[in-house]
């Protein structure tokens, strides 16, 4: 989803940051160009990837990034095979 998100911004807002065709991605049409108007059209993929990286970082259990780091991945013990 980071990846996605990521090729989203850079295909179709830094043209309109910019103001003219950036790279192989055209400029879409808008009705103004710049920083602000950049802003308005990102604001989305900007909380769907900043969402991202924070579960990156903290969520998903023992799948991220936090466990994997302090090998803090535990089990709950079963208390059915203690009677």
């Amino acid at each position: 989803m980071i990846i996605n998100i990521s090729v989203a911004i850079v295909s179709t807002k830094i043209p309109i940051l910019l103001g003219h065709g950036f790279w192989m991605f055209n400029l879409p049409k808008a009705n103004s160009y710049g920083f602000w108007s950049m802003m308005h059209e990102a604001r989305t993929d900007f909380a769907m990837l900043l969402g991202g990286i924070f579960l990156l970082i903290v969520g998903a259990g023992c799948f991220s990034f936090d466990a994997l780091l302090g090998k803090c991945c535990h089990t709950i013990p079963d208390s059915r095979q203690d009677q």
